[in-house]
């Protein structure tokens, strides 16, 4: 039934509505359409339309099924068919089986039986389809079916639509769609829907009649920005499995850069000279003052993509090497007008084409692929033999705005002059310059010339959370030592986040008066809205700091890695989640390949975590660790004896920035307790809180009272305190609190964290106030321990660590580029 859509509906559906294009290679197998649901859950909107691509291979093996059919047509035989669609059907009735349960599994597979019983059919020759079309449809109409039964199953309001019941077009080689009817059947199936996430069927659409038609090659594409055209939303995001568009080819050069932007003149250019990432017809339909297509990545969700719109003004610079190892030239006689009339005409644009007047020629570049459509027009044109096929020619592109104005443009001649040149020669409209060698292509060379185009300095966004005694302390250190950083990459800090405000600009901010700044300049947020739009920030890498003790920052650590974000911690909270957060977190880090630096979370500066990790690689195992973790819980018994209260060392502990903001952390051992759990789980340990002994400082009933009634109510700790000191002082002792563990021969750990007395001669009963102490036994330091010592505690300290966490990132980054 036809529901009237009101054009408040329709304003809505243009404001809210933004399409998302997932292809065959984004669902392979049960895995991929796991990670394209959450995707679909975590960066779309609740209204938003997804397009689909058969899954996998699925159209592959569907044409392999058709041709064996009509092979077995000729002698009877469907013996190769039957296997083939046997194949088929196990492959997608057993996505069905290993993504759902329960009733959504059933229904979805009672459909999949059906559908094959129609197949089956047809290939017994009980039922004719002749409609090449109808067969191949099924491919995307499994994936949309899928994907929406697992949103669904997942909790999320979802549903599939075929895009025949709306996208209405006339038969065609490229079939020409009926914008209005498309239009008001697409909108009367959505608008009065908001809130549920539409699935929607690729490729395929359907004449007036109901016959299937298909759009073509990269059809998918283009009922991407097709559906995003008809209801005029303002963005179309492309999932594929590379990261947006690059300086070239990633598969071919090494080094490339992603390009945060591209103009459309840019990028219709560079898909028109062969770049494999975008069809040219994908930007038939767009609304180019309106639109945004975003190019990402679905295998690896970072901050890397390309955005493609209206960016005229951009400054000229050459962008893409874009390449073809094969070209073919046609060489055609200019007195023959008729012919040079019909090349002129003939919808298939040359690569380039030039006149050579001496010689009386014209030459028109195609790619190799385009090969078998020229000859069958040239023999369908009444050529007289004016026409002459040449091969053995590549082709080099630059794609860039206004090209001819840049410094890329002045190497790309000189460096293409060294080639065996045939001809260069600007696109009419002034984006691309195009070279035709008469030679091979080869990697080497395509990486030589890149080198020499874009000796490019990467970039790194900085995004601080938190701006208390440590993110105060290194925003100063990084100020200080910003020209020493910048040798590395170009790093730059985009904001500044407390709990409840937010400084943010992507092109860097002037740290010099941050305060100031700050105050003036910073906006409420939610974090949960900021993550997902991190990734537009137009740098190559991004990095968080974690300079907060919040846990629910610490949560959110999966969302910043998968959107492609590293992170830097000095929040413990992490590290020493339960463990099965614990294990999520490292999970997304590692299939993200983000890096997760803590190495302040224990020791403050000191090199701990390298220095076991250097002992791991090396070959040791590590039986145990044990000592004083805490520099706040070092400077307060390093002070205190019978003269001193306890809580006024408390007081001043927290007055100098020694302790957490809550002292209580540090007094109930759970601060030492993430210590130590980060440690053992850094050495492969595991190890969760209820593994762990501990003897806490804190009664009970001080435990959950408000802070600052806490912290008047700290005298209450003194004479507990001071009966302790006073019998560790009956044999010669001082009162320390230690934390251990160690692998037990059953390969248990043993761990405890507690009061012990120490003898007032022993190491551990003389540190500086402040100081850690690591005693580490290995294998190969049984004997005599490896001791690692050092401040422990203070921000300075801590800033510095954090440092040195950024620098390891900044190496380690340089080192995969």
């Amino acid at each position: 039934m036809k529901v009237e859509v009101s054009d408040a509906q329709i304003q809505t559906v243009a404001e809210q509505v933004q399409v998302h294009k997932f292809g065959g290679s984004s669902l392979a197998d049960a895995y991929s359409y796991r990670r394209v649901a959450r995707i679909v859950t975590e960066y779309a909107g609740a209204s938003d339309l997804v397009v689909v691509s058969a899954a996998g291979d699925t159209t592959n093996r569907i044409l392999a099924i058709l041709d064996a059919k009509k092979s077995g047509d000729a002698d009877g035989d469907y013996g190769v068919a039957e296997v083939l669609l046997k194949q088929l059907e196990r492959y997608q009735q057993g996505l069905i089986k290993e993504l759902l349960s329960g009733t959504h599994q059933q229904q979805l597979l009672t459909t999949s039986m059906v559908d094959f019983e129609r197949w089956w059919d047809w290939l017994a020759g009980a039922e004719e389809i002749d409609n090449r079309a109808e067969l191949l449809s099924y491919g995307e109409l499994w994936s949309a079916r899928l994907l929406a039964a697992l949103l669904k199953q997942q909790g999320t309001l979802a549903d599939a639509i075929d895009a025949r019941s709306f996208l209405v077009a006339d038969d065609a080689p490229e079939p020409f769609i009926r914008v209005a009817e498309s239009r008001s059947g697409l909108l009367n199936r959505i608008a009065a829907h908001a809130g549920t996430r539409f699935v929607v069927t690729g490729f395929i659409c359907a004449d007036a009649s109901g016959r299937s038609l298909i759009l073509g090659r990269n059809g998918s594409d283009y009922s991407a920005t097709l559906i995003g055209s008809l209801i005029d939303s303002k963005q179309v995001t492309i999932w594929k499995d590379v990261a947006g568009v690059y300086s070239a080819d990633p598969r071919k050069v090494e080094r490339v850069v992603n390009l945060p932007i591209l103009d459309w003149r840019e990028a219709e250019e560079l898909a028109r000279l062969g770049s494999p990432v975008l069809h040219p017809r994908t930007f038939q339909p767009v609304n180019r003052e309106r639109m945004v297509i975003a190019v990402r990545s679905s295998l690896k969700v970072e901050n890397q993509q390309t955005r493609i719109g209206l960016y005229e003004d951009a400054e000229p610079a050459g962008k893409v090497l874009t390449a073809l190892s094969e070209v073919v030239l046609f060489r055609v006689d200019l007195r023959d007008a008729k012919l040079i009339q019909a090349f002129e005409d003939l919808e298939l644009t040359p690569l380039i084409s030039w006149n050579e007047l001496q010689q009386q020629h014209a030459y028109y570049a195609y790619h190799q692929n385009h090969l078998d459509y020229m000859e069958r027009w040239l023999a369908s044109v009444d050529s007289k033999q004016s026409a002459c096929k040449l091969t053995g020619y590549a082709m080099l592109a630059l794609v860039g705005n206004r090209i001819q104005e840049t410094d890329e443009y002045t190497l790309f001649k000189q460096q293409t002059s060294e080639q065996a040149l045939r001809r260069l020669a600007l696109t009419p409209d002034n984006s691309a310059v195009v070279a035709v060698l008469e030679q091979k292509l080869d990697d080497r060379l395509l990486n030589r010339i890149h080198s020499q185009l874009f000796n490019h300095r990467r970039s790194l966004g900085v995004l601080v959370v938190g701006r208390g005694n440590i993110g105060s302390a290194w925003l100063s250190l990084f100020h200080r030592l910003r020209e020493r950083i910048n040798e590395q990459m170009d790093v730059r800090i985009i904001g500044v986040l407390n709990s409840t405000q937010m400084w943010l600009d992507y092109n860097g901010l002037d740290i010099a008066d941050w305060q100031d700044s700050f105050a003036r300049l910073a906006r409420p947020y939610e974090m949960s809205q900021l993550i997902p739009e991190l990734p537009n920030a137009p740098y190559d890498e991004l990095v968080m700091l974690d300079l907060t003790d919040a846990t629910p920052v610490a949560q959110l650590y999966p969302s910043f890695f998968a959107n492609g974000l590293h992170i830097i911690s000095a929040n413990k909270r992490a590290g020493a989640s339960h463990e099965s957060q614990y294990n999520e977190i490292r999970t997304i880090q590692q299939e993200y390949q983000r890096e997760w630096y803590y190495n302040t979370t224990v020791g403050a500066g000191l090199p701990l975590n390298y220095a076991l990790s250097d002992l791991r690689n090396s070959g040791d195992r590590i039986q145990s660790i044990s000592g004083i973790f805490s520099g706040t819980m070092s400077w307060l018994f390093e002070n205190f004896n019978a003269d001193v209260k306890f809580s006024d060392l408390v007081r001043e502990a927290k007055a100098q920035g020694l302790s957490e903001p809550d002292p209580r952390e540090d007094l109930s051992c759970q601060d030492i307790i993430r210590k130590l759990l980060i440690l053992a789980r850094e050495i492969g340990l595991q190890l969760d809180w209820k593994d762990i002994d501990v003897d806490s400082l804190l009664p009970d009933y001080l435990a959950d009272i408000p802070l600052d009634e806490f912290m008047q109510r700290l005298p209450e700790l003194d004479n507990a305190m001071q009966d302790l000191y006073l019998d560790a002082q009956k044999n010669g002792q001082v009162p320390r609190l230690l934390a251990s563990f160690a692998v037990q021969d059953n390969e248990k750990v043993r761990a405890r964290v507690g009061i012990e007395y120490i003898p007032a001669g022993d190491m551990l009963a003389n540190l500086i106030p402040g100081e850690n102490i690591f005693v580490i036994y290995t294998d190969w330091y049984h004997e005599m321990p490896l001791v690692i010592s050092g401040p422990g505690a203070g921000k300075e300290v801590t800033a510095g660590g954090i440092q040195s966490d950024l620098n390891q990132l900044l190496s380690r980054l340089a080192d995969h580029r």
